[in-house]
């Protein structure tokens, strides 16, 4: 085999070598390392994670823009529906719900109680839970309207130890157009490959490889980041090839995603709970208790007089504060139980869904365009580093066997 055709086979197979590894390695610098790792100011950490509070502000406004926030979503629970789905859960918890109560008047009267009378007990509770359960929805949605912060939520939910969640919603949504930029990076090299066999045909100069490949890097990790936004609408180009910007082509696709990711790990109704619990507990602790003061008055008295025991104030604040304490050790479970169907009853990734997929296109584009913004410099100046590096590996080789 020639010496020519040794090169014609060896560069545009290398070219397509370092198009593809610039792309994965400009890729991967995008979400990792998730920690920093390097010595003083020398080092790199992922640039999603670096700059995780902003990129989880700007999410926060594309929700914004969208409609959801707390009047949508306090809107959208409906006190009676939500009460059909917690009704079975509470039920089903009456007994134990009943013997809380019943201790916390008399100590030790659950044990001595024939069962009917547990059974009739028991029983006077179920019908209660639903009407009791839509009125603390009721009476509690002012005061949930001053805790929710959704915007604050967001940001939290997607920065700070929560930052590797944010690498994964912009994975998660870009992964199509990253896996064909890498391999448009590969192509790219080829051609960029046969031009070098091109250019030393003609002048045997060996630095043009390492000026060439530093040159394909450059060009390759730049254009790879334009064509994934670029053109916003399918443009023809020499009136015959089409072309539309990776992202903004798969609209309808990104948006059922990324608002099912945020749906289910973000602003889920677990993380609202959480959410809410953490900024105001204590404050819906007794607002909720106030509620079942009132909505539970007739059958405290009941019992207390059951148990031979007047229903004082006291009788009933101790009464309450059990129920409340059983409640909230079996809310967890019933959390969980009811999340998949509040998601659904809450609709956050219906709208999240309707109003990104039709959103401006330019719009649209800073769901994704602001993790290249800022650091795109670097990853086009790292594809010419590494292009120029391969390159040069490339001269040493064709003079070697030159």
């Amino acid at each position: 085999m020639s010496h020519f055709v040794q090169i014609l086979i060896f560069l545009p197979v290398v070219g397509a070598i370092i198009g593809y590894t610039c792309k994965w390695v400009a890729i991967r610098m995008l979400f990792h390392p998730a920690r920093w790792i390097g010595v003083g100011p020398i080092g790199w950490q992922g640039v999603v994670q670096r700059r995780a509070p902003k990129f989880a502000s700007g999410v926060a406004d594309t929700v914004a823009k969208t409609g959801v926030g707390v009047d949508t979503l306090l809107e959208t629970i409906d006190p009676d529906k939500l009460a059909d789905l917690l009704a079975p859960h509470l039920q089903a918890r009456g007994p134990a719900l009943t013997r809380a109560a019943l201790e916390a008047i008399k100590p030790g009267i659950w044990e001595n109680l024939p069962p009917p009378v547990r059974d009739q007990l028991t029983a006077q509770l179920g019908p209660l839970t639903r009407p009791v359960v839509a009125a603390l929805v009721r009476d509690l949605r002012p005061l949930l309207h001053e805790v929710i912060d959704v915007r604050g939520l967001i940001v939290e939910q997607l920065s700070g130890s929560n930052a590797d969640r944010l690498a994964r919603l912009f994975q998660r949504v870009g992964r199509r157009e990253l896996q064909v930029v890498i391999w448009y990076g590969a192509v790219l090299g080829f051609l960029i490959g046969l031009l070098e066999v091109g250019g030393y045909a003609a002048l045997e100069k060996w630095w043009l490889l390492p000026l060439i490949g530093a040159i394909d890097g450059l060009i390759n990790n730049w254009f790879a980041i334009q064509m994934i936004f670029r053109p916003l609408k399918r443009t023809y180009y020499l009136g015959v090839f089409p072309f539309q910007g990776l992202f903004p082509a798969r609209q309808e696709e990104i948006s059922r995603e990324y608002a099912a990711m945020l749906s289910t790990e973000v602003i889920g109704p677990k993380d609202l709970v959480a959410h809410v619990v953490a900024r105001g507990g204590d404050r819906l602790v007794t607002a909720a208790t106030a509620t079942l003061e009132r909505e539970l008055g007739p059958l405290l008295a009941f019992a207390a007089m059951a148990a031979g025991t007047a229903p004082t104030p006291e009788v009933k604040a101790r009464v309450i504060a059990a129920v409340t304490a059983e409640l909230t050790a079996t809310a967890p479970a019933v959390i969980e139980a009811l999340d998949a169907p509040l998601r659904a009853q809450l609709g956050i990734a219906e709208t999240l869904e309707r109003s990104l997929a039709a959103m401006d296109k330019a719009e649209f584009e800073r769901v994704l365009r602001g993790v290249f913004e800022e650091d795109e410099w670097i990853l086009v100046t790292l594809g010419g580093v590494l292009g120029g590096a391969i390159g040069t590996l490339q001269a040493a080789i064709v003079v070697a066997v030159g």
